[in-house]
């Protein structure tokens, strides 16, 4: 076994794995945290343009400088080899002479006025021993050119070479060009220049670049908030105002005042918000002419138009002595009686889920759990029974406080098999129940006229009660239509 390994016990084993899975959870919970935040992170559309418009004005002007710097390095240098291999022409050509007449005199101002180009460090002349005759630098003279230990010549003609070498980290050029007499090599004449200059410039070059760069890119960036603004400030309009359309204000408006697709937009989304008014107002009125329930079944197409069969209760309720009263009293004042009436007891019916079907005359249909289902329906019908039994009571209170004629009614109620759907013309279509358990809760409310009482319930219904009501038997009757008598109770409270 190796001498620095480490036996960990089995208690300790699983108790440090238990905590690399406990911190486990809580590191990647907060992984999920922080990519929740960054989802949730929200960014300006005019800060987004801007950063977008200062990344391509930056690649585009980035790109299109690099490319024309080297370009110019390319021809800067170019020219600099020409200038070298002619200033090496001069002095080769210019030297023989001197040089084999020892005119160091001579050969001293040829180097020297060759040097005073900005581009040339140093030239020099040697003889074929490689003595340097003449220097730009006059304490070279009389000692043997040694070359440059990193010097590489990367162009050899018949009687002329250049070179490279690196001094202090730059980049120097060599040019060597033999000077001959009569066909016969006596010397060399060298020239040394520096790339420096032109490198100062293509630097000062990229620097003014730069500076331009960048004013550029700020003009750039806020002419992207400027724009971006411009653009985001409708779109803020059209999206503040889809919240409010989507609270259910469809009188908002957004006034977009632009001659451009976000004008176009605005006017559409304007369009949009009236048509959706409309039909608001469509499906309030509606719901004025048929419940609120049956409006949404129907504007929501789940209503069969051959209709369907359900189980349910219904209702039935008939004011007394009607003829008369509107005999005795104008139609207005039968009108807003009927209405308030009508009101009180639509309020009894749906405060227990109740749907009202149709008013005729004095008459009120009523139907529990269709077209919406729900259990007890049965119970629901006779609580609205009692209720509106209280809601007359009220409301006789009230007219005989103001000298007005008290109502009676009679409700009967009967629990079975319905049709219940659109029926009419295929133009003109209402929402209505069919089958025997309608006639039949017709006939038991009018016994409620032979038992001289309020609220008459069939077995059916009763059979379905939940509750504890105080119910009493009556005989079995016959009714129209029907060949065996049936079973019915007398709500009593």
């Amino acid at each position: 076994m190796a001498k620095n390994s480490t036996i960990i016990p089995p208690d300790e084993s699983q108790a440090l794995s238990k905590q690399i899975s406990a911190h486990k959870p809580l590191s990647e919970s907060r992984e999920k945290n922080w990519v929740k935040r960054i989802k949730k992170l929200r960014i300006p559309i005019f800060v987004k343009l801007a950063t977008l418009s200062a990344l391509l004005i930056f690649l585009v002007i980035s790109t299109i400088t690099y490319l024309i710097l080297e370009k110019q390095k390319e021809q800067f240098t170019q020219e600099l080899m020409n200038l070298g291999e002619n200033m090496a022409g001069i002095a080769a050509n210019n030297s023989a002479d001197k040089l084999l007449g020892e005119e160091e005199l001579d050969l001293f101002r040829l180097v020297n006025d060759i040097s005073e180009n900005e581009h040339v460090l140093y030239a020099f002349i040697t003889d074929k021993k490689n003595i340097i005759k003449a220097h730009s630098n006059i304490e070279e003279v009389n000692k043997t050119y040694i070359p440059p230990k990193n010097l590489a010549f990367f162009k050899n003609k018949k009687d002329l070479k250049i070179g490279r070498f690196f001094q202090d980290g730059e980049e120097i050029f060599l040019f060597e060009r033999s000077i001959t007499y009569q066909g016969l090599t006596i010397g060399k004449a060298y020239l040394v220049i520096s790339q420096k200059n032109i490198l100062q410039s293509i630097r000062s070059a990229k620097a003014y670049i730069l500076v331009i760069t960048l004013i550029i890119i700020v003009i750039g960036i806020l002419l992207s908030v400027i724009f971006g603004i411009y653009f985001s400030r409708p779109i803020k309009k059209l999206q503040e105002t889809a919240k409010a359309l989507g609270t259910g204000d469809f009188d908002q408006r957004v006034q977009i005042k632009r001659n451009d697709e976000l004008g176009d937009l605005g006017s559409a989304f304007n369009e949009m918000a009236e048509g959706l008014s409309e039909r608001e107002k469509i499906r309030e009125t509606f719901g004025k002419y048929v419940t609120p329930e049956i409006r949404d079944e129907i504007l929501s197409g789940r209503i069969p138009f051959d209709g369907e069969r359900r189980m349910a209760t219904v209702l039935f309720c008939d004011l007394r002595d009607f003829t008369p009263y509107v005999e005795g009293h104008s139609p207005e004042e039968v009108i807003k009686g009927l209405r308030s009436y009508f009101t009180a007891m639509q309020k009894a019916i749906s405060l227990n889920n109740g749907l009202v079907l149709q008013y005729v005359g004095d008459e009120i249909e009523t139907v529990f759990a269709v077209p919406i289902w729900y259990e007890d329906h049965a119970q629901k019908a006779i609580m609205a029974a009692l209720d509106m039994r209280a809601s007359l009571e009220e409301l006789n209170r009230i007219r005989a406080a103001e000298g007005l004629t008290t109502f009676r009614h009679g409700i009967g109620i009967h629990t079975g098999e319905v049709l219940a759907g659109n029926t009419g013309s295929e133009d003109r279509l209402s929402y209505t129940l069919i089958g025997n358990t309608v006639n039949l809760t017709s006939r038991i409310e009018g016994l409620t006229k032979k038992f001289k009482c309020d609220i008459l319930a069939s077995e059916e219904t009763v059979k379905g009660l939940t509750g504890s009501f105080n119910l009493k038997k009556k005989p079995p009757q016959m009714v129209k239509g029907y060949s065996k008598p049936i079973t019915i109770y007398q709500v009593i409270g």
